[in-house]
């Protein structure tokens, strides 16, 4: 799910109102494990979005310091994001390709090249499925969110067999 229009209208479909909300939501429930979203990229698409009519945005009041925007869906926002979730959920696009290309491409570096960066990936696995499952304690994950976490969690423990298997078969025959 690298679709950051989807993400940000889905985020103010669940009621989230402003951008630090959605910033805070992408950090509470780990969102950017599986998704490429942030401050910078939440923000210039509420701006795509309030420019292209799928948003509306109301200034109002803060007790800490200037008018602050709060979003809402539009009619044509609701149906981009009932399009593109639809479109998601369709998509057989699969998961890291870039990782798995590079894993499948891994025998071109050599035995001890390959051994070492599909060893770092590997690493690298086993770094954002610890911060998963670091996630899973926190407040504030709901149902949905620990589905989706368990669902990459179960991905990355796929890749690293996969890796490891790859890895037997490059190693020099002794």
């Amino acid at each position: 799910m690298q679709k950051p229009r989807m993400i940000v209208l889905a985020l103010i479909g669940t009621g989230l109102r402003y951008g630090f909300e959605m910033e805070s939501f992408a950090k509470r429930t780990e969102m950017r494990q599986w998704a490429k979203i942030g401050m910078s990229t939440i923000y210039k698409t509420l701006n795509d979005l309030e420019r292209d009519g799928a948003i509306s945005v109301e200034l109002e009041e803060s007790d800490k310091g200037p008018l602050r925007k709060a979003y809402a869906l539009t009619p044509r926002g609701r149906e981009q994001m009932a399009a593109l979730i639809r479109e998601a959920l369709a998509s057989n696009a699969s998961v890291y390709s870039e990782r798995i290309a590079g894993l499948i491409f891994a025998p071109l570096l050599g035995a001890k090249h390959s051994h070492t960066a599909i060893s770092g990936a590997i690493s690298g696995l086993e770094q954002a499925d610890a911060k998963l499952l670091e996630g899973l304690q926190r407040e504030g994950i709901d149902g949905i969110g620990r589905a989706v976490v368990d669902y990459y969690r179960t991905i990355y423990d796929a890749e690293r067999v996969a890796m490891k298997k790859i890895m037997a078969m490059l190693a020099p025959k002794a």
